[in-house]
């Protein structure tokens, strides 16, 4: 749903031929999630344990869609161009807030699920959301550098948490 109501996508950024392969990795992850969740020697976590770990999921999940929609109301309508620098939330010293909410949400469902699998997605997923993250940390600060009337690129604490 966030995908259709929240997302401005343009070409260079999203080219379609990303929806096939972003399919095939959740798909691939959700399967093998799910072979661990559903195996017969798994054995649940605790229901305080479960409860922490969704809890903490649900107020990153709702973190990040705030992130989201942040970063949206920063593009056009039209998805070309007009950048802004994020401000606010967590993006007054997180360069990447979007990410960081979301690998913590991940952080989260691994709490209450504890699956090899799980855990395997989650580094992956951040391993990926990582280099995204550095990208646009260069790009931000390469495009806001305070030349030609433009503002500079403010100093954040981190790029993404934990990692840098």
């Amino acid at each position: 749903m966030e995908t259709f109501f929240v997302h401005r996508f343009s070409h260079a950024t999203s080219p379609i031929s990303n929806v096939f392969r972003n399919c095939a990795y959740y798909w691939s992850f959700g399967a093998f999630i799910a072979y661990f969740v559903n195996h017969p020697l798994y054995t649940p976590v605790s229901d305080l344990q479960m409860k922490i770990g969704f809890g903490f999921g649900i107020v990153c999940q709702v973190a990040n869609f705030y992130c989201h929609l942040m970063l949206r109301n920063l593009r056009s309508p039209s998805g070309n161009g007009g950048y802004q620098i994020p401000r606010g939330f967590l993006f007054n010293i997180v360069t990447s807030a979007n990410y960081t909410t979301e690998i913590y949400q991940w952080l989260g469902f691994n709490i209450a699920t504890q699956t090899v699998a799980g855990y395997v997605f989650m580094i992956v997923a951040a391993s990926i959301m990582t280099n995204w993250a550095l990208g646009k940390h260069r790009r931000l600060k390469k495009l806001f550098n305070g030349k030609e009337g433009r503002p500079k690129y403010p100093r954040r604490w981190v790029i993404l948490p934990p990692f840098l």
